[in-house]
């Protein structure tokens, strides 16, 4: 048995997009301490649990749970490490709920945050791509040409292409800025965007299709603290998730979702004895939305909506409504005063996301929500109960899913099936060798065009999943096919070649009797599809990771 795990008090520092505000990362995750102490009658701990995910690369540091201990004058105590990528922080919360819950420990400070502004955009983003699987890197992937993929077949699952794409990508991103315009703390306060600066061509650039520039979170610096205890308070800990995936895409069962998020939301909800999320009242949800496109993936992984209408959920239905998108405050399903209120701080996107601390500023911003002390008085809920924060690590490979409530809430908690929390190696399937490869027919079954890479191979490269049989590979369009300009929803469903070349390397050959059909298409889209400019880093207020 568990005993219960409260909040005791929270600090956020201001994401920053300019580097110039904290001079060490001490000084950043010192002002987070004392943002939490402020906050918190607890002022002493039994352990310190540190998320960062890349302070070798960003910092030049190692063993910095130690030293960072050390800054704040807690020498003495525990002092422990957590590393999942992108949801680092969460990982860290949950560490330090287990210290907590287990009876051993009646006070833990947790510290998550990233200094990433110490590089320039172009090294921040080739740091990150370690995370991609090396399979993946070698054909030029990044976090967003990854991501891509899940937006393509994602989108193509609802009907949607194209043009239909780029406005709802864009109405995502116009959502996001006007919360985070109005967060005091977010990257992006003060600096709302329109549907005209999406499209703006020059401003806008493509990082992979169909993501852009202005799909992208920032590159930026930021810690939250949190500070658990076993003492009761006005926040407690509902439940808790956490799953893996493979680590390379193309071993998993589907493309259009995340695995790992919905098997971290089973756990979670078991937990919390919440049979049905969707019917939980007083909810408020902060969910990870690196790129635009995930977050009405993430709504559906998460079982809070449907596919079908996860879109008009968040931005209306922009066929329909051509002019204006939907105003997210006023918005009846995930507004402030909806029935689902989404991403109130404006998300990773305009919140900012500085990767190591972002999984503990949705957990703290969901205490803030929970305690009505919500930064953005305009994104206050009303009358909040419980909360779920959802941070995903790398491209969707190590997923944390927490569940809040407030102490004075009358829940009744369901009776929930186990889900399966035990597991067991099981058997890798032996990759198909070249000559098995080579010359074989497959389909294509996700594609993008990766404009900004991380590594020596210069953008654009067209690269594609194929599948033939019960295993998918990657392979890049061979420009011999003369289907250069081909766009990614052209591609998909096609039947092609595969080759295996002398280099190694599989490229893929679209059949030559097709070509005149693949014209008449190109046709069709080529309003979405833009010559590709010469590979440009994107600048540091908006970077692809």
């Amino acid at each position: 048995m568990t005993r219960p795990v409260y909040i005791a008090g929270v600090g956020l520092t201001k994401v920053d997009l300019t580097g110039r505000v904290f001079e060490t990362v001490f000084d950043l995750f010192a002002r987070a301490y004392e943002l939490a102490l402020e906050d918190s009658r607890v002022r002493s701990f039994d352990a310190v649990q540190i998320g960062i995910m890349d302070s070798e690369e960003f910092e030049n540091r190692a063993n910095i749970a130690a030293k960072i201990a050390d800054r704040l004058g807690l020498t003495g105590v525990p002092a422990i490490r957590s590393e999942t990528a992108s949801s680092t922080g969460a990982a860290a919360f949950h560490e330090a709920w287990y210290k907590v819950a287990s009876g051993q420990f009646e006070s833990v400070l947790v510290l998550a945050g990233e200094r990433m502004k110490t590089v320039t955009t172009e090294f921040a983003t080739a740091i990150m791509s370690k995370t991609v699987d090396p399979e993946e890197r070698r054909f030029g992937f990044t976090m967003p040409g990854l991501i891509a993929l899940v937006t393509q077949a994602w989108f193509r699952e609802q009907g949607r292409t194209g043009p239909d794409v780029a406005k709802v990508l864009a109405r995502l991103m116009v959502r996001a800025h006007a919360l985070g315009s109005e967060n005091p703390l977010a990257a992006f306060f003060g600096k709302p965007e329109s549907l005209e600066a999406y499209f703006d061509e020059k401003k806008n650039l493509p990082v992979a299709t169909p993501l852009m520039r202005k799909d992208c979170s920032p590159i930026c610096d930021g810690a939250a603290a949190v500070i658990l205890t076993a003492r009761p308070d006005a926040v407690t800990v509902a439940g808790l998730g956490s799953a893996t995936d493979t680590s390379s895409i193309l071993d998993r069962s589907v493309l259009s979702s995340l695995e790992a998020t919905r098997q971290a939301g089973r756990v979670a909800y078991w937990r919390a004895g919440v049979a049905n999320p969707r019917e939980l009242e007083g909810l408020v949800v902060e969910a990870h939305d690196a790129f635009n496109s995930l977050l009405p993936v993430d709504l559906v992984d998460l079982g809070l909506l449907d596919a079908g209408e996860a879109i008009e959920a968040l931005v209306g239905d922009p066929r329909k409504d051509e002019d204006a998108p939907v105003d997210p405050y006023a918005n009846p399903v995930t507004g402030p005063r909806g029935r689902l209120p989404v991403n109130l701080s404006g998300g990773l996107k305009a919140r900012g996301h500085p990767v190591g601390g972002t999984g503990l500023f949705q957990i703290a911003e969901s205490y803030l929500q929970l305690t009505e002390r919500f930064p953005n008085p305009r994104a206050q809920v009303a009358r909040p109960r419980i909360s779920i924060a959802h941070s995903i690590g790398g491209p969707g490979n190590n997923v944390y899913v927490t569940m809040l409530e407030r102490s004075d809430a009358r829940r009744r908690r369901d009776v929930v099936a186990e889900p399966r929390v035990q597991f067991q190696s099981s058997e890798r399937v032996a990759p198909a060798s070249a000559e098995e490869l080579h010359g074989a027919r497959a389909v294509v079954e996700a594609a993008t065009t990766i404009h900004v890479t991380a590594g020596h191979t210069q953008g654009p490269i067209h690269v594609a999943v194929l599948r033939l049989g019960g295993q998918r590979v990657f392979a890049k369009l061979d420009h011999e096919a003369h289907v250069e300009d081909a766009p990614e929803e052209v591609l998909a469903g096609q039947r092609v070649k595969l080759l295996v070349k002398d280099d190694g390397d599989h490229y893929f050959q679209i059949d030559r009797g097709r070509s005149l059909n693949l014209g008449r298409l190109v046709d069709r889209v080529r309003t979405r599809i833009r010559p590709a400019p010469a590979r440009e880093a994107p600048d540091s207020e908006e970077a692809s990771k």
